[in-house]
């Protein structure tokens, strides 16, 4: 039986045999695929630690973390914030409610940023990818979701590696290099702030891909791959690991073409010519970034 400081410090997290390291490597930021990991032994994952994170989350001033309660349906919106629910009541009642809670970007906390750098070196070992280097905002990320509930239909502009550390919960994914799945129109709404923008289709409810996960067990959803999620009978506790490249002139190529085509033109989608979408990036991408982080900040510091 192992002791609590063995459970708690695993030797590494990922299997770091050849077949692993292959699989990472070939399918990082390309396709989707199962992992296995340590991350359910370590106590920083465990409830008990998680209700003292989100004390601290909610003793800050601006915390990140969200939480919300109801039943939503897979092509639907998310819950709502309940206005009777403190953070760690909603945790609390996580067994008994219908309840999704996202303690958000918790390696701002000294023992969790920790965890996160030990994650980094090992992933890109096993990617074979400098992530330090080529990508950058590197974020740890906690879900925790009451019994049956569903999470809908979404896509996320980072590369997301999913860890299971409790209960079981099923994850259903779609290739967003299908243009059925994915239209240009929908690709430059979304990067220009319409997160909604992907349609379901109701006739793919199982998605390309199907991965149950438990404790022990992961899935890699590559950057803007369409995907829902629906927990089991258990509560649900995730970790998140998401990377955003450093140089990603796709996006810039996106948001210039969804101007583009408001004043009638017809651009080029973003893979024809990377010399094209890499000036569409410099001359308009990166204004609209700037803009827009200054807008967030804006909004965070001061409400504006």
């Amino acid at each position: 039986m192992a002791t609590t400081s063995q459970r708690t410090t695993p030797s590494t997290v990922f299997p770091h045999d050849a077949e692993t390291g292959k699989l990472f490597a070939a399918n990082f930021d390309q396709s989707p695929f199962q992992f296995r990991h340590a991350l359910y032994e370590m106590e920083l994952f465990q409830m008990p630690a998680l209700l003292k994170l989100a004390e601290r989350c909610m003793q800050k001033r601006q915390h990140k973390s969200h939480y919300e309660t109801g039943e939503p349906v897979v092509n639907g919106y998310f819950g709502n914030k309940p206005a009777d629910l403190t953070l760690v009541q909603a945790l609390e009642q996580i067994g008994e409610g219908r309840n999704w809670i996202i303690l958000k970007r918790i390696h701002e906390e000294p023992e969790y940023r920790a965890a996160l750098e030990l994650l980094i070196t090992e992933l890109s070992e096993l990617t074979a990818v400098d992530l330090r280097r080529r990508y950058h905002d590197h974020i740890l990320t906690i879900f925790i979701t009451s019994p049956n509930r569903i999470t809908p239909y979404h896509l996320d502009g980072e590369a997301n590696f999913l860890a299971q550390v409790q209960g079981r919960k099923s994850v259903f994914l779609y290739n967003a290099k299908d243009p059925y799945i994915l239209t240009q129109e929908e690709m430059e709404r979304y990067w220009t702030g319409h997160l909604l923008a992907p349609r379901w289709h109701d006739e793919l409810s199982d998605g390309h891909w199907r991965y149950d996960v438990s404790p022990g067990l992961g899935v890699f959803n590559p950057a803007t791959f369409p995907h829902w999620v629906k927990n089991s009978d258990n509560v649900s506790v995730s970790v998140s690991i998401n990377f955003k490249r450093v140089r990603n002139d796709a996006v810039g190529a996106y948001r210039t073409n969804y101007y583009a085509r408001k004043i009638g033109l017809h651009p080029t989608e973003p893979g024809h010519s990377s010399a094209l979408d890499r000036m569409k990036n410099l001359i308009f991408g990166k204004l609209y970034a700037g803009a827009h982080f200054t807008r967030k900040t804006l909004r965070s510091r001061f409400g504006i």
